[in-house]
């Protein structure tokens, strides 16, 4: 049996995983890039004003990238200005107006390098202040034109949705072609993309969306923070906030198992294998195929997936680490809260291990590593508060409050159903 590890985190990944199948769109890919060859046009099937050989020049490379959608439609685009233009056909526009772009950026440097002189005669530190909070000012402003249709035909800004992002975020080819599918009502079933020309990949190179600038809006856009995806499952790392199943009236609709039966096309009716409370955060496995999903299930019934959290406690806990065996139950007069019952309760066991006590709003908390060793409702909200008698920071149910709630899956563990690969997804924790 193979094994598998995949460590995920925003230091050691130059790119991202792989959203969506690359399949038809890999074929089509190719065909661009003998086009690129044979005609000599980049714009081969517009007005040929872009010569492919310019590309070839050191450093010159650009990205590119093919959608296609569940309706057959074909879109292509690439990243960032190309020839010193946004807008060439038949490649989707920027998310943004270019001519306002150029107006706002002209000027912003009219009025910087104004400042520069200035301050090259006088040394002024008041104007070097003020030439700091123009070019923020105007980087502020820039994200509010980048405008994405999202999954759900709502549209953010850049600035609505990652207010910290660096420049150049929102100009590559996967978020382009992702909102103008979107935009045209269209749902999106394949991509890739490849580098052409000299850059710092291979002229022909298949690429992932990149870890930069992709990852921190491709989540907003398509619903789905993906991790790990092939045609039998799909890796997330679940939102807090999000509902991992569909929950009664139309106002519980959203959740994971909806928004991943939206985006992928081949996906069973009921994806979902286990689930996280609303509230907490962190890395569910969902089944594409009835096979995934039962092998994956009987996994999870026999104890096989091996499943780590991370959470903040209220308080000080001097022990370094124990076992909790305390069994739970429904509290029916109190739904959906579960309660320590020694004689009617299931059997519940946490394991965890202390990671450092550290300072929290005025105080201190703990920081813990949960290890369940069983899958009941609630487990490590009851065996944190019962069981060690230090609630979760945030979790209203069983005696905190917060903004949210500050346990999160980071760890899982499994046999690829399919494969038999071993299987490992580590995440940073949020908090």
């Amino acid at each position: 049996m193979q094994r598998l590890t995949l460590l995920f985190s925003n230091h050691n990944l130059k790119g991202m995983n792989l959203i969506l199948p690359e399949g038809k769109a890999k074929k089509i890919c190719m065909d661009m890039m003998k086009a690129f060859d044979d005609t000599g046009f980049i714009d081969y099937d517009g007005d040929r004003t872009v010569r492919s050989d310019s590309l070839k020049q050191e450093g010159h490379g650009k990205v590119f990238g093919v959608l296609v959608t569940y309706e057959g439609t074909v879109l292509k685009a690439f990243s960032g200005a190309l020839d010193g233009r946004y807008v060439i056909k038949p490649f989707e526009e920027p998310v943004f107006d270019p001519q306002r772009m150029s107006e706002m950026l002209s000027s912003s440097e009219k009025e910087v390098q104004a400042l520069t002189e200035e301050i090259q005669k006088t040394g002024d530190k008041q104007l070097e202040k003020r030439r700091r909070e123009i070019s923020s000012e105007c980087w502020t402003a820039i994200k509010r034109e980048y405008r994405f249709t999202c999954f759900d035909g709502q549209v953010r800004t850049l600035d609505e949705i990652a207010p910290t992002a660096q420049s150049g975020t929102g100009d590559c080819c996967a978020p382009k072609l992702l909102s103008a599918a979107y935009s045209k009502g269209l749902r999106p079933a394949y991509m890739a993309e490849f580098l052409y020309g000299s850059g710092a990949h291979e002229s022909g190179e298949f690429l992932t969306p990149c870890d930069q600038r992709c990852k921190p809006i491709l989540k907003d856009i398509i619903g789905l923070d993906i991790i790990y995806q092939d045609k039998d499952i799909v890796v997330i790392n679940k939102p807090s906030g999000l509902l991992s199943i569909p929950g009664k009236g139309p106002e519980k609709f959203d959740s994971a198992a909806t928004r991943v039966r939206r985006f992928f096309h081949h996906v069973i009716a009921q994806p979902c294998i286990h689930r996280l409370d609303q509230a907490t955060s962190g890395l569910m496995v969902l089944g594409l195929t009835d096979e995934a999903h039962d092998k994956l299930s009987m996994d999870f019934e026999n104890r096989k997936i091996h499943k780590e959290y991370e959470a903040l406690v209220q308080g000080i806990i001097t022990e370094e680490s124990g076992t909790i065996d305390l069994p739970i139950r429904l509290d029916t007069e109190c739904r959906p809260r579960q309660i320590v019952d020694l004689v009617h309760g299931k059997q519940a066991i946490t394991d965890w291990i202390k990671i450092r006590v550290e300072p929290f709003e005025g105080g201190h908390c703990t920081r813990l590593r949960l290890i369940p060793r069983t899958g009941r409702t609630h487990q490590l909200r009851v065996h944190c508060a019962e069981g060690l008698g230090h609630s979760i920071i945030g979790d209203p149910l069983y005696g905190s409050s917060g903004d949210r709630m500050m346990l999160e899956a980071c760890v899982l563990e499994f046999t690829h159903p399919i494969t038999g690969e071993e299987m490992r997804f580590e995440l940073p924790v949020e908090f």
